[in-house]
């Protein structure tokens, strides 16, 4: 199945990198002969990073089907690369074009905004570093006291700004105006750009998104809040186990914008959605305050932990490593996966934050669910030593949690000559 999904991968990021800006590079050939050869480098670096850009913007509207086929954290990944790819010919364009006027002011305008927006992003959207740097994480949490959860995103969409800029001036370089082809694509990509984000900011025709209120809004723990939703439209959402959503509360100041969450119970097990949330910034933490009838919106859902299981040998065993509140997806797939044998291990830094202790003390009834969980990490040497004989072989691993949980337990798993298409995680460090 990794095969799989990296043979996907490879397709899509090729796809994205490569063949989409050709039919404009093309295009541009029997214009550009003419020129010198600093001039066509600059003509052709500045077309294939506003593709990028273009493109970086299409997966910022989270693709549904592109999800299910490669994930979520792929997309996140490639949409990084692209804008930083992007940027970076941009910067190759500037240097080597000697353009003037009004085209120069567009072009500079449009290559300070996206080079201030990548630079916050790094610090205030992608989690890579905050998952690699304690001491960067305590920094950015200094910074989220004032630019908000909201604020930030639209910061970020200043980037469709800098789009119509670079837009505004290409129409105003003659000669590639009079290139009648290249036009024709150029507007072609520009138009389809901004009616899929259109769709996808507007919610034109979409069938994964819908309008529930909350029904239940409690705590379970003193960081911890359990988020039960219903609704008519539940039956709108495409989901499965393992899955994430993303809500939004359209009447609420400072919850407008969605944010991911995963689910703890599908609507098909309880005839609700149910969802533990852990308050780590400003949006989780005033979600403990929304009561009980307030409208949300859902999209989803996203995630492929599911179809990681199903596309495996039906006999194959199922390890489970998980730390902290990346737990939550996990229920759902222990429950709709208990034809197999589970080997589960959980832990938490505090044991008040070990949750649904219940259930799992229920399943560990069952002979084929090995549950395991405790205050602080496993070593090894115990996790190894409750593993099934043939666990090299025969077994799937799910991990999920902390970065560093993830990261350890894949280095360790693949030292010990564990296949990488028997390991899956969804770790959102993008």
């Amino acid at each position: 199945m990794f095969n799989k999904i990296k043979f996907s991968s490879l397709i899509v990021w090729s796809i994205f990198f490569i063949i989409l800006p050709l039919p404009l590079i093309f295009s541009l050939l029997t214009g550009t002969h003419s020129l010198g050869s600093q001039q066509q480098l600059s003509i052709y670096s500045g077309t294939i990073a506003y593709t990028w850009m273009l493109l970086a913007v299409f997966l910022g509207t989270r693709p549904h089907w592109l999800d299910r086929l490669v994930g979520l954290p792929n997309i996140y990944q490639l949409h990084g690369i692209l804008a930083t790819a992007a940027l970076l010919l941009a910067w190759l364009h500037k240097f080597i074009s000697h353009g003037g006027g009004l085209i120069k002011q567009t072009g500079d305008l449009a290559l300070i905004i996206l080079t201030g927006i990548l630079i916050y992003s790094s610090l205030l959207l992608s989690n890579w570093l905050t998952a690699h740097s304690s001491n960067f994480k305590t920094f950015r949490q200094s910074l989220e006291r004032i630019f908000k959860h909201e604020l930030s995103l639209w910061i970020h969409r200043l980037n469709l700004l800098a789009i119509v800029l670079i837009f505004i001036h290409v129409q105003l370089i003659g000669f590639v105006t009079r290139n009648t082809p290249f036009m024709i694509l150029f507007d072609s990509y520009s138009l389809a750009t901004l009616l899929i984000y259109l769709k996808f900011k507007f919610n034109w025709y979409r069938l994964d998104e819908a309008e529930l209120t909350v029904f239940k809004n409690q705590k379970i723990s003193s960081r911890i809040c359990e988020l039960t939703l219903d609704g008519r439209q539940l039956a709108k959402l495409q989901l499965l186990p393992g899955d994430f959503i993303f809500l939004a509360f359209p009447r609420i100041k400072k919850l407008h914008e969605p944010h991911p969450f995963s689910i703890v119970d599908l609507p098909v097990d309880t005839g609700k959605l149910k969802l533990a949330i852990r308050a780590d910034g400003d949006f989780t933490t005033a979600l403990a305050k929304v009561k009980p009838g307030t409208q949300v919106k859902v999209t989803g859902g996203y995630g492929r932990y599911q179809h990681f299981i199903d596309e495996q040998p039906k006999q194959a065993k199922l390890v489970v490593i998980t730390g902290g509140i990346g737990v939550t997806p996990l229920f759902s797939v222990i429950k709709h996966n208990l034809s197999r044998q589970i080997y589960f291990f959980y832990t938490a830094h505090q044991v008040s934050e070990l949750l649904y202790l219940d259930q799992l003390n229920q399943w560990n009834r069952l002979n084929n669910f090995h549950g395991y969980w405790q205050k602080g990490r496993f070593s090894d040497n115990c996790i190894v030593e409750h593993l099934p004989a043939s666990w090299k072989e025969d077994t799937l691993f799910l991990l999920s949690g902390p970065t560093p949980l993830i990261e350890h337990w894949q280095a360790f798993l693949l030292s010990q000559q564990v296949e990488s298409t028997r390991i899956f995680k969804e770790n959102f460090s993008w």
